[in-house]
């Protein structure tokens, strides 16, 4: 019965979602780039503890309007690999279904990077999101919504990004430091839903950039469900090594 303040329930956010081990998110990002908007959608079912793992399905990236190359993928990350699904892929693996990627520096000299999908995967997750979030000095409540059937309280705010990278720990600061940075912004606003046990049930940060604004809306579900990860049969992996001459 007790009335929180908007500053408060950011606070009792990062608590309870500090002990979340694992989560679905529905994520769409909108990034503003010299060749035009990026924008994807994805579907991510994320386990964060006892160690990271996740099932990411994205089913839309596109780039200035047209379709990138690899189109629909689907991503299994495990002990740093990535299993990465794609039809175009298949054709320059010999048919294999998936392809394997070691997330090693190695990887990243051939010319493949996924630090974008894994710097999606960071900043999806609410843990880290609400712990940046407290970093809010004019946080306020904006009135009560609906979200997927669940009744939640809307707050808005902002922040500078060095604000809010100054509540985290120093290898995640790093990590979504240099993502910031890269994109030139300065500044966080944020809408959040949250219900009654102050559980984040949808994010919206948008983050002004030289090239335009990344905005980025997460909506949470099946908070501390099961999620298993395992790495496909060897019989349908590729290598990525075998590519990196193609």
């Amino acid at each position: 019965g007790v009335q929180l303040t908007a500053a408060q329930v950011l606070e009792k956010a990062s608590q309870k979602t500090s002990q979340v081990d694992s989560y679905k998110a529905d994520i769409t990002m909108n990034v503003g780039t010299p060749q035009g908007a990026m924008n994807m959608h994805s579907m991510a079912q994320v386990r964060i503890k006892p160690s990271m793992a996740f099932n990411m399905t994205v089913d839309k990236m596109t780039m200035g309007g047209q379709s990138l190359p690899l189109g629909a993928m689907q991503l299994l990350y495990l002990d740093k690999v990535i299993y990465l699904k794609s039809a175009q892929l298949s054709q320059a693996t010999g048919g294999k279904t998936w392809l394997k990627i070691d997330l090693t520096d190695q990887a990243r000299q051939a010319g493949f990077d996924l630090d974008t999908l894994l710097n999606q995967s960071q900043q999806a997750n609410p843990a880290e999101q609400t712990k940046m979030l407290t970093a809010s000095k004019d946080v306020r409540e904006v009135g009560e919504e609906t979200i997927n059937g669940v009744k939640t309280t809307h707050y808005t705010g902002s922040m500078t990004v060095e604000e809010a990278l100054a509540k985290l720990d120093a290898k995640t600061r790093a990590e979504l430091g240099k993502a910031y940075r890269e994109m030139g912004g300065t500044k966080i606003n944020f809408d959040l839903w949250a219900d009654d046990q102050q559980l984040p049930r949808k994010l919206t940060t948008k983050v002004p950039t030289a090239e335009g604004t990344m905005t980025m809306t997460m909506v949470y579900l099946d908070y501390g469900k099961p999620v298993n990860v395992n790495p496909p049969p060897a019989e349908q992996v590729g290598d990525f090594k075998g590519l990196t001459g193609n």
